[in-house]
Protein backbone atom coordinates (compact mmCIF):
# COMPACT_ATOMS: atom_id res chain seq x y z
CA UNK A 1 0.00 0.00 0.00
CA UNK A 2 1.47 3.20 -0.83
CA UNK A 3 1.67 6.14 1.71
CA UNK A 4 -1.24 8.99 1.43
CA UNK A 5 -0.37 12.07 -0.15
CA UNK A 6 1.58 14.78 2.09
CA UNK A 7 -0.66 17.44 2.97
CA UNK A 8 1.14 20.90 1.77
CA UNK A 9 0.52 24.06 1.80
CA UNK A 10 -1.04 25.88 -1.73
CA UNK A 11 -0.26 29.76 -2.27
CA UNK A 12 -1.95 31.16 -5.52
CA UNK A 13 -0.51 34.79 -6.76
CA UNK A 14 -2.77 36.61 -7.87
CA UNK A 15 -0.79 39.62 -9.42
CA UNK A 16 -2.95 42.82 -9.81
CA UNK A 17 -3.72 45.99 -7.98
CA UNK A 18 -6.06 48.64 -8.94
CA UNK A 19 -2.83 50.97 -8.71
CA UNK A 20 0.73 49.67 -6.83
CA UNK A 21 1.34 51.66 -3.49
CA UNK A 22 4.70 53.55 -3.62
CA UNK A 23 6.46 50.91 -0.79
CA UNK A 24 5.51 47.80 -2.12
CA UNK A 25 8.18 45.35 -3.40
CA UNK A 26 5.95 42.50 -4.36
CA UNK A 27 5.19 41.52 -7.70
CA UNK A 28 1.95 43.45 -8.73
CA UNK A 29 1.13 45.57 -11.74
CA UNK A 30 -2.34 47.24 -12.41
CA UNK A 31 -5.53 45.27 -13.45
CA UNK A 32 -5.57 45.39 -17.04
CA UNK A 33 -8.57 46.53 -19.00
CA UNK A 34 -9.35 42.93 -20.30
CA UNK A 35 -9.34 41.85 -16.90
CA UNK A 36 -7.77 38.58 -15.93
CA UNK A 37 -8.81 35.68 -18.08
CA UNK A 38 -5.04 35.13 -19.63
CA UNK A 39 -4.23 35.19 -15.63
CA UNK A 40 -6.67 32.19 -14.82
CA UNK A 41 -5.95 30.53 -17.95
CA UNK A 42 -2.47 30.51 -16.83
CA UNK A 43 -3.27 29.15 -13.44
CA UNK A 44 -4.97 26.10 -14.91
CA UNK A 45 -2.68 25.26 -17.30
CA UNK A 46 0.12 25.35 -14.39
CA UNK A 47 -2.35 23.34 -12.10
CA UNK A 48 -2.33 20.79 -14.67
CA UNK A 49 1.61 21.13 -15.13
CA UNK A 50 1.65 19.88 -11.01
CA UNK A 51 -0.89 17.84 -10.89
CA UNK A 52 1.66 15.23 -11.10
CA UNK A 53 3.38 15.63 -7.23
CA UNK A 54 1.47 13.63 -5.43
CA UNK A 55 0.41 16.43 -2.93
CA UNK A 56 -2.77 16.75 -1.13
CA UNK A 57 -3.16 20.35 0.03
CA UNK A 58 -5.24 21.63 3.50
CA UNK A 59 -4.53 25.25 3.43
CA UNK A 60 -4.71 27.75 0.51
CA UNK A 61 -3.63 31.32 0.61
CA UNK A 62 -4.39 33.76 -2.41
CA UNK A 63 -2.35 36.72 -2.03
CA UNK A 64 -1.13 39.74 -4.72
CA UNK A 65 -1.50 41.96 -5.45
CA UNK A 66 -5.40 43.05 -4.41
CA UNK A 67 -6.74 39.41 -4.36
CA UNK A 68 -9.72 41.31 -2.93
CA UNK A 69 -10.81 42.23 -6.69
CA UNK A 70 -11.93 38.42 -6.99
CA UNK A 71 -15.69 38.39 -6.64
CA UNK A 72 -17.52 35.33 -4.70
CA UNK A 73 -18.13 34.06 -8.64
CA UNK A 74 -14.36 34.38 -8.91
CA UNK A 75 -13.18 32.73 -6.10
CA UNK A 76 -15.45 29.83 -6.42
CA UNK A 77 -14.54 29.35 -10.29
CA UNK A 78 -10.70 29.32 -8.54
CA UNK A 79 -11.25 26.50 -6.29
CA UNK A 80 -13.40 24.55 -9.35
CA UNK A 81 -10.48 25.06 -11.00
CA UNK A 82 -7.65 23.84 -7.97
CA UNK A 83 -10.09 20.76 -7.29
CA UNK A 84 -9.86 19.59 -11.32
CA UNK A 85 -5.93 19.32 -10.75
CA UNK A 86 -5.50 18.71 -6.86
CA UNK A 87 -6.91 16.94 -3.91
CA UNK A 88 -7.88 19.82 -1.59
CA UNK A 89 -8.78 18.98 1.98
CA UNK A 90 -8.67 22.83 2.43
CA UNK A 91 -9.18 23.31 6.89
CA UNK A 92 -8.23 27.23 6.23
CA UNK A 93 -8.89 29.08 3.16
CA UNK A 94 -7.30 32.81 3.60
CA UNK A 95 -7.81 35.80 1.22
CA UNK A 96 -6.13 38.85 0.87
CA UNK A 97 -8.26 42.35 0.72
CA UNK A 98 -8.00 45.58 0.80
CA UNK A 99 -9.89 47.98 2.94
CA UNK A 100 -10.21 50.86 -0.21
CA UNK A 101 -12.47 48.22 -1.58
CA UNK A 102 -15.58 49.59 -1.44
CA UNK A 103 -16.71 46.32 -0.43
CA UNK A 104 -20.05 45.60 0.32
CA UNK A 105 -22.08 43.34 2.69
CA UNK A 106 -22.76 41.04 -0.24
CA UNK A 107 -19.68 40.50 -1.38
CA UNK A 108 -17.65 39.93 2.25
CA UNK A 109 -20.93 37.23 2.54
CA UNK A 110 -20.06 35.79 -0.90
CA UNK A 111 -16.13 35.20 0.01
CA UNK A 112 -17.63 33.20 3.12
CA UNK A 113 -20.36 31.37 1.16
CA UNK A 114 -17.91 30.55 -1.28
CA UNK A 115 -15.10 29.16 1.09
CA UNK A 116 -12.78 31.80 2.48
CA UNK A 117 -12.22 31.37 5.91
CA UNK A 118 -9.40 33.31 6.90
CA UNK A 119 -9.51 37.50 5.71
CA UNK A 120 -6.37 38.92 5.70
CA UNK A 121 -6.78 43.10 5.45
CA UNK A 122 -3.75 44.92 4.50
CA UNK A 123 -4.83 47.96 6.74
CA UNK A 124 -1.15 49.02 7.47
CA UNK A 125 -2.17 51.83 9.96
CA UNK A 126 -5.12 53.18 12.03
CA UNK A 127 -3.77 56.93 11.50
CA UNK A 128 -4.56 59.11 8.76
CA UNK A 129 -1.62 60.79 8.47
CA UNK A 130 0.57 57.31 8.44
CA UNK A 131 -1.83 56.32 5.79
CA UNK A 132 -1.51 59.75 3.83
CA UNK A 133 2.53 59.32 3.92
CA UNK A 134 2.51 55.27 2.70
CA UNK A 135 0.04 56.45 -0.38
CA UNK A 136 -2.88 54.38 0.86
CA UNK A 137 -6.18 55.74 -0.37
CA UNK A 138 -8.83 55.37 2.62
CA UNK A 139 -8.90 56.98 5.65
CA UNK A 140 -9.11 55.08 9.40
CA UNK A 141 -12.26 55.09 9.81
CA UNK A 142 -12.94 53.43 6.60
CA UNK A 143 -10.62 51.10 7.51
CA UNK A 144 -12.47 50.57 10.89
CA UNK A 145 -15.85 50.22 9.23
CA UNK A 146 -14.27 47.43 6.51
CA UNK A 147 -12.89 45.02 9.66
CA UNK A 148 -17.04 45.72 11.41
CA UNK A 149 -18.29 44.42 7.99
CA UNK A 150 -15.84 41.42 7.51
CA UNK A 151 -16.57 40.57 11.32
CA UNK A 152 -19.99 40.29 10.10
CA UNK A 153 -19.52 38.13 7.44
CA UNK A 154 -18.83 35.02 8.88
CA UNK A 155 -15.23 33.94 8.47
CA UNK A 156 -13.52 32.07 11.18
CA UNK A 157 -10.59 34.18 11.44
CA UNK A 158 -9.81 38.23 10.58
CA UNK A 159 -6.61 39.90 10.42
CA UNK A 160 -4.88 42.42 9.81
CA UNK A 161 -1.44 43.80 8.86
CA UNK A 162 0.12 47.11 10.47
CA UNK A 163 3.53 48.79 9.38
CA UNK A 164 5.87 50.36 11.68
CA UNK A 165 8.52 52.94 11.35
CA UNK A 166 7.17 55.10 8.86
CA UNK A 167 7.80 58.91 8.39
CA UNK A 168 6.38 61.38 10.82
CA UNK A 169 5.19 58.29 13.05
CA UNK A 170 4.71 58.89 16.99
CA UNK A 171 3.63 57.54 20.01
CA UNK A 172 0.66 58.93 19.66
CA UNK A 173 -0.11 57.63 16.50
CA UNK A 174 1.19 54.32 17.09
CA UNK A 175 -1.57 54.61 19.81
CA UNK A 176 -4.44 55.18 17.84
CA UNK A 177 -3.39 52.48 15.94
CA UNK A 178 -3.43 50.14 18.75
CA UNK A 179 -6.92 51.88 19.84
CA UNK A 180 -8.44 50.95 16.72
CA UNK A 181 -7.20 47.24 16.95
CA UNK A 182 -9.16 47.04 20.22
CA UNK A 183 -12.05 48.38 18.75
CA UNK A 184 -12.35 46.10 16.11
CA UNK A 185 -10.77 43.22 18.15
CA UNK A 186 -9.33 41.27 14.93
CA UNK A 187 -8.34 37.55 15.81
CA UNK A 188 -4.40 38.37 14.49
CA UNK A 189 -2.22 41.23 13.24
CA UNK A 190 0.83 40.83 11.76
CA UNK A 191 3.45 43.91 12.44
CA UNK A 192 6.01 44.97 10.38
CA UNK A 193 9.37 47.23 9.56
CA UNK A 194 8.82 49.52 6.80
CA UNK A 195 11.80 48.04 4.63
CA UNK A 196 13.09 46.46 1.24
CA UNK A 197 11.82 49.90 -0.12
CA UNK A 198 15.35 50.40 -2.38
CA UNK A 199 14.43 51.15 -6.13
CA UNK A 200 10.83 51.97 -4.97
CA UNK A 201 8.87 55.43 -5.40
CA UNK A 202 8.85 55.25 -1.36
CA UNK A 203 12.48 55.24 -1.23
CA UNK A 204 12.71 58.97 -2.13
CA UNK A 205 9.95 59.64 0.91
CA UNK A 206 12.69 58.04 3.02
CA UNK A 207 16.05 60.06 1.65
CA UNK A 208 14.03 63.22 2.84
CA UNK A 209 12.26 62.06 5.85
CA UNK A 210 14.68 59.58 7.02
CA UNK A 211 13.63 57.16 9.97
CA UNK A 212 16.25 56.45 13.00
CA UNK A 213 16.58 52.60 12.99
CA UNK A 214 16.55 52.29 16.49
CA UNK A 215 13.31 54.68 17.22
CA UNK A 216 11.76 51.99 14.73
CA UNK A 217 12.41 49.19 16.76
CA UNK A 218 11.11 51.02 19.56
CA UNK A 219 8.07 51.31 17.61
CA UNK A 220 7.75 47.96 17.01
CA UNK A 221 8.27 46.88 20.22
CA UNK A 222 5.76 49.64 21.75
CA UNK A 223 3.52 48.08 19.39
CA UNK A 224 4.24 44.76 20.32
CA UNK A 225 3.46 45.43 24.18
CA UNK A 226 -0.08 47.33 23.18
CA UNK A 227 -0.68 43.94 21.13
CA UNK A 228 0.31 41.86 24.20
CA UNK A 229 -1.99 44.27 26.11
CA UNK A 230 -4.75 43.19 24.05
CA UNK A 231 -4.74 39.12 24.45
CA UNK A 232 -2.33 38.69 21.22
CA UNK A 233 -0.01 36.25 21.91
CA UNK A 234 3.17 36.09 19.40
CA UNK A 235 3.95 32.95 17.84
CA UNK A 236 6.73 34.27 15.17
CA UNK A 237 8.79 37.46 14.87
CA UNK A 238 6.08 39.61 12.93
CA UNK A 239 3.05 37.65 14.29
CA UNK A 240 0.61 37.91 16.84
CA UNK A 241 -3.05 35.94 17.24
CA UNK A 242 -5.32 35.38 19.57
CA UNK A 243 -5.20 31.70 20.46
CA UNK A 244 -6.12 29.47 18.05
CA UNK A 245 -6.37 32.05 15.26
CA UNK A 246 -2.34 31.64 14.08
CA UNK A 247 -2.16 31.55 10.08
CA UNK A 248 -1.92 27.64 9.40
CA UNK A 249 -0.73 28.32 5.88
CA UNK A 250 2.31 30.84 6.58
CA UNK A 251 2.89 28.08 9.60
CA UNK A 252 3.95 25.55 6.85
CA UNK A 253 6.72 27.87 5.94
CA UNK A 254 8.19 28.37 9.05
CA UNK A 255 7.67 24.52 9.97
CA UNK A 256 9.80 24.12 6.60
CA UNK A 257 7.08 21.92 5.46
CA UNK A 258 5.90 21.80 1.63
CA UNK A 259 4.03 23.98 -0.57
CA UNK A 260 3.20 25.11 -3.83
CA UNK A 261 2.86 28.19 -5.12
CA UNK A 262 1.19 28.92 -8.59
CA UNK A 263 1.04 32.10 -10.38
CA UNK A 264 3.37 34.31 -11.50
CA UNK A 265 6.87 34.90 -9.05
CA UNK A 266 5.13 32.57 -7.10
CA UNK A 267 7.77 30.02 -4.65
CA UNK A 268 7.53 26.74 -4.19
CA UNK A 269 9.25 23.92 -1.89
CA UNK A 270 8.48 20.41 -3.15
CA UNK A 271 10.56 17.20 -1.80
CA UNK A 272 14.31 17.92 -2.43
CA UNK A 273 13.43 21.70 -4.04
CA UNK A 274 12.61 24.75 -4.21
CA UNK A 275 12.31 27.25 -7.04
CA UNK A 276 10.19 30.28 -8.29
CA UNK A 277 8.28 31.29 -11.05
CA UNK A 278 8.75 34.40 -13.47
CA UNK A 279 7.41 37.26 -12.37
CA UNK A 280 6.29 39.65 -15.40
CA UNK A 281 2.57 37.94 -15.89
CA UNK A 282 2.55 38.27 -19.82
CA UNK A 283 5.74 36.09 -19.57
CA UNK A 284 4.59 33.63 -17.09
CA UNK A 285 1.51 32.67 -19.59
CA UNK A 286 3.40 32.67 -22.30
CA UNK A 287 5.96 30.13 -21.51
CA UNK A 288 2.84 28.05 -20.41
CA UNK A 289 1.13 27.99 -23.34
CA UNK A 290 4.12 26.91 -24.99
CA UNK A 291 5.60 24.41 -22.90
CA UNK A 292 8.61 26.00 -22.08
CA UNK A 293 7.61 25.92 -18.45
CA UNK A 294 7.02 29.26 -15.94
CA UNK A 295 10.36 28.59 -13.64
CA UNK A 296 12.50 31.77 -13.12
CA UNK A 297 15.01 29.95 -11.34
CA UNK A 298 15.20 26.45 -9.22
CA UNK A 299 17.83 25.49 -6.25
CA UNK A 300 18.29 21.12 -5.10
CA UNK A 301 18.54 20.86 -1.72
CA UNK A 302 21.21 18.99 -0.89
CA UNK A 303 20.80 17.29 2.95
CA UNK A 304 23.59 19.96 4.06
CA UNK A 305 21.42 22.69 2.83
CA UNK A 306 17.92 21.10 3.99
CA UNK A 307 18.89 21.40 7.62
CA UNK A 308 20.15 24.42 7.52
CA UNK A 309 17.27 26.31 6.20
CA UNK A 310 14.84 24.51 8.27
CA UNK A 311 16.68 25.30 11.23
CA UNK A 312 16.91 29.60 10.47
CA UNK A 313 13.11 28.66 9.30
CA UNK A 314 12.23 27.34 12.68
CA UNK A 315 14.33 30.31 14.91
CA UNK A 316 11.55 32.77 13.29
CA UNK A 317 9.53 31.23 15.63
CA UNK A 318 8.24 32.26 19.56
CA UNK A 319 7.84 28.16 20.01
CA UNK A 320 11.76 27.72 18.49
CA UNK A 321 12.82 24.01 17.38
CA UNK A 322 12.16 20.79 19.07
CA UNK A 323 15.82 19.26 19.02
CA UNK A 324 14.66 15.86 19.08
CA UNK A 325 11.87 15.98 16.30
CA UNK A 326 14.71 17.87 14.42
CA UNK A 327 16.88 15.35 15.02
CA UNK A 328 14.28 12.67 14.06
CA UNK A 329 13.15 14.42 10.96
CA UNK A 330 16.83 15.65 9.79
CA UNK A 331 19.16 12.88 11.15
CA UNK A 332 21.16 15.99 13.06
CA UNK A 333 21.89 16.91 16.35
CA UNK A 334 22.35 20.86 15.87
CA UNK A 335 23.47 20.75 19.77
CA UNK A 336 26.82 19.16 18.29
CA UNK A 337 26.66 20.45 14.74
CA UNK A 338 26.77 23.83 15.95
CA UNK A 339 28.29 23.56 19.64
CA UNK A 340 30.68 26.78 19.52
CA UNK A 341 27.98 29.31 17.61
CA UNK A 342 24.89 27.93 20.15
CA UNK A 343 27.52 28.21 23.21
CA UNK A 344 28.47 31.66 22.03
CA UNK A 345 25.41 32.33 21.74
CA UNK A 346 24.15 31.41 24.79
CA UNK A 347 26.53 33.26 26.63
CA UNK A 348 25.29 36.42 24.88
CA UNK A 349 21.81 35.41 25.78
CA UNK A 350 20.72 35.35 22.11
CA UNK A 351 19.77 31.91 22.47
CA UNK A 352 17.96 29.70 25.21
CA UNK A 353 17.83 25.73 25.05
CA UNK A 354 15.33 24.51 27.83
CA UNK A 355 13.72 21.16 27.91
CA UNK A 356 15.10 20.62 24.71
CA UNK A 357 13.82 23.38 22.99
CA UNK A 358 16.02 25.42 21.21
CA UNK A 359 14.93 29.67 20.33
CA UNK A 360 15.32 33.18 20.10
CA UNK A 361 14.06 34.55 23.62
CA UNK A 362 11.14 36.87 22.48
CA UNK A 363 13.08 39.89 23.52
CA UNK A 364 15.84 39.51 20.88
CA UNK A 365 13.67 38.20 18.12
CA UNK A 366 13.81 41.69 16.36
CA UNK A 367 17.47 41.31 16.73
CA UNK A 368 17.55 37.66 15.43
CA UNK A 369 19.68 38.29 12.15
CA UNK A 370 22.73 37.80 13.63
CA UNK A 371 21.71 34.56 15.27
CA UNK A 372 20.26 33.33 11.99
CA UNK A 373 23.12 34.42 9.61
CA UNK A 374 25.33 31.92 11.89
CA UNK A 375 23.25 28.95 10.22
CA UNK A 376 23.21 29.56 7.25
Amino acid sequence: MSPPPEKAGLYVHFPFCRRKCPYCHFASVPLPDGGFAAWREGLDREAALRSGLGLEFDTLYVGGGTPSLLGPADISELLELLGRHFRLSVREFTLEANPASETGPETLAGWSQAGVTRLSVGVQAFDDRTLEILGREYAAAAAESFLRRARAAGFRSVGLDLMVGVPGETPASLERTLEAVERTSPDHVSLYLLENVEGLPFETVLKNNPVDEDRAADAFELAAAGLRRLGFERYEISNFARPGHACLHNLKYWRYEPFLGLGPSAASHVGPERWSNIEDVGRWVAALRDGTGPRAEGVALDPARNFREALVSGLRLVGGIDLADFRARFGVDLRAWFAPEIAAFERDGLIIIEQDILRIPEDKLLVSNRVLAAFV
